[in-house]
């Protein structure tokens, strides 16, 4: 990694009471780039994958994301 270059990672965390963290995706973010929008499609593409891995089924709990400050939420949902 080079200090200033922004990055979009993606990462799954752990149930309960642990710091533990894999990270599913990351993105540099280039200067003409629109974080959300980078952002949007990469969480869309990562969630398809957890789903075509068959890691969540109907009837289990929603996916829930977890947004860094600085994104526009509403243009993520």
């Amino acid at each position: 990694m080079i200090p200033g270059w922004p990055y979009s990672f993606v990462a799954a965390l752990e149930t309960g009471r642990t710091s533990w963290t894999a990270v599913l995706d990351a993105i540099r973010l280039g200067p003409a780039h629109d974080a959300t929008s980078v952002t949007a499609a990469q969480l869309r593409e990562v969630v398809g994958r957890i789903v075509d891995a068959d890691h969540w089924q109907p009837g289990d709990p929603s996916v829930l994301i977890v947004a860094d400050a600085g994104y526009d939420l509403a243009r993520l949902a």
